[in-house]
């Protein structure tokens, strides 16, 4: 009896020792609902989390809350996608309360006080604000590679700085476009082979300076979300780009309408698990 319970004990050591510890086969995409602004938090089999752009200003609380439920302690990469407060207000409270190992922006300055707060956080941290551009190449890890598309040039206009990249998970491609326009999209095209991205992060909060009908045709995706505010004093997202979508048959979300929307991924499908209705305001 006591060598056949020391037999049990010894099979249930070896299958704990072949399943992998903390890992599972999903990358997850979190778009966080914080009202006219941007704030996205990647997560990936391996829990490498990054977060992309932070909000404005009143939106650090809302982040905070949403990377702790999450089980979220370390940000190994934040994307801060360009300088407009509605994207980058929340980051020095982020980078204040977590423990941040990179940090990523387009290669620019800008005298307003959300970036300066921001840089202030970067040097009380030791952290190094990266610069990206097009061509860049970031191994994130096995299976998931991150490519930067935009911008290939700084111009005076932040949005047409902000960066642009493709993130392959296996066979699955996300297109993160923070508030690129309609000029960063032709160039893109004409630049980059796109047409078989997956998912979209639409630019600009859904604005018809974005998203237009040759950029969507090209790049084809599946499924879109947008981050905008409900009933926003810019009217986002615009009609305009609401029709592109919907005559090029996206699954479209929005955060105005859904709050928070979570995507998963295991590099062949791409789901969600909560029953999002789509067609309710």
């Amino acid at each position: 009896m006591k060598n056949l319970f020391l037999t049990y004990i010894l099979i249930i050591i070896i299958i704990s020792l072949l399943i992998p510890s903390g890992k599972n086969n999903y990358l997850s995409i979190h778009t966080i609902d914080v009202g006219q602004g941007d704030s996205i938090l990647i997560q990936t089999p391996s829990s490498k989390n990054i977060l992309i752009d932070g909000g404005d200003d009143n939106s650090h609380h809302i982040i905070s809350s949403y990377l702790k439920k999450q089980n979220v302690e370390n940000i190994d990469y934040i994307i801060a996608t360009h300088f407009d407060s509605d994207h980058i207000g929340g980051l020095d409270n982020i980078i204040d309360k977590f423990n941040v190992s990179n940090i990523y922006a387009p290669n620019y300055e800008s005298d307003t006080v959300s970036y300066q707060n921001l840089i202030n956080s970067c040097l009380n941290k030791n952290l190094n604000l990266q610069g990206l551009s097009s061509g860049d190449f970031i191994n994130i890890e096995d299976n998931i590679n991150l490519e930067v598309l935009a911008p290939s040039y700084i111009q005076e206009e932040n949005n047409l700085n902000s960066i642009v990249f493709r993130l392959d998970y296996k066979n699955k491609s996300f297109l993160f476009t923070g508030d690129a326009e309609a000029n960063n999209e032709l160039n893109i095209i004409n630049s980059y082979e796109l047409n078989d991205i997956d998912f979209l992060k639409v630019g600009h909060h859904g604005s018809s300076s974005s998203t237009t009908s040759e950029f969507v045709e090209e790049v084809s995706p599946d499924v879109a979300v947008i981050s905008c505010g409900y009933k926003n004093q810019y009217g986002h997202p615009h009609k305009s780009t609401l029709d592109t979508l919907e005559k090029n048959n996206v699954l479209t979300y929005r955060t105005d309408i859904l709050g928070n929307i979570v995507f998963y991924s295991d590099g062949d499908t791409i789901f969600t698990t909560k029953d999002y209705k789509l067609n309710k305001k």
